[in-house]
């Protein structure tokens, strides 16, 4: 796929009004039509999980932070997982990013939907992760507090991430612990200061970077 803009338009929806899928691209990239969108792709497209025809991508893309999610032996098999609150953006971030975070308030929500997202299931080995465990690179696109856990919901757009790529840059992605136990080991979700977008791309990981306008 070229480094060119591609635009999708609505003007081909049948009368119905039914979404319609518009496929560009390799590797089975299914969009779901909901406006004309301005895409400057940058790298090509893994796969794209097919979460009940859900497509989301934010306006503007927050490149000062990134969340990252690992939760226990999570398969990412629904459009949504859950993360308890007690370790929902309690730990494994700097004071200062929990201060700001933690509090889940509306504005809050909306910016979290804004930043780039890792989602993993636990490395199976201390500080390191077997050859097939793959982590999702996307977006959350929705999230609801619980009295006992946070409901995410979630766009994954490249899902062949080798985990244990992560484990080999964790200065890079500002991640704490070690290659014997780190916080790829823990389920949990946090907010990093860091621009994941340019640390994974300097480390040889391809992910998709949009414009949308």
């Amino acid at each position: 796929m070229s480094n060119e803009v591609k635009v999708i338009s609505a003007t081909g929806l049948p009368a119905t009004g039914r979404t319609q899928i518009v496929q560009h691209g390799n590797d089975s990239v299914a969009i779901p039509n909901y406006g004309t969108i301005n895409m400057t792709i940058q790298q090509q497209f893994a796969a794209m999980p097919a979460f009940g025809g859900n497509f989301y991508v934010p306006v503007r893309v927050n490149r000062e932070y990134y969340n990252i999610f690992v939760i226990g032996g999570e398969e990412f098999d629904k459009p949504y997982f859950k993360v308890p609150r007690d370790r929902a953006l309690t730990h494994l971030m700097s004071e200062e990013t929990m201060a700001r975070f933690a509090p889940m308030t509306q504005e809050n929500k909306d910016e979290i939907k804004t930043m780039p997202s890792l989602f993993m299931a636990e490395n199976r080995n201390y500080g390191k992760a077997d050859d097939d465990q793959m982590v999702i690179y996307g977006f959350v696109s929705d999230l609801k507090i619980y009295d006992n856990d946070v409901k995410i919901y979630y766009c994954g757009y490249k899902i062949d991430i080798p985990q244990q790529r992560l484990n080999e840059c964790l200065e890079e992605l500002g991640l704490v612990g070690d290659n014997r136990f780190n916080e790829l080991n823990r389920t949990h979700w946090s907010i990093k200061r860091c621009d994941l977008i340019q640390e994974l791309l300097e480390a040889g990981v391809q992910v998709p970077v949009f414009n949308m306008g």
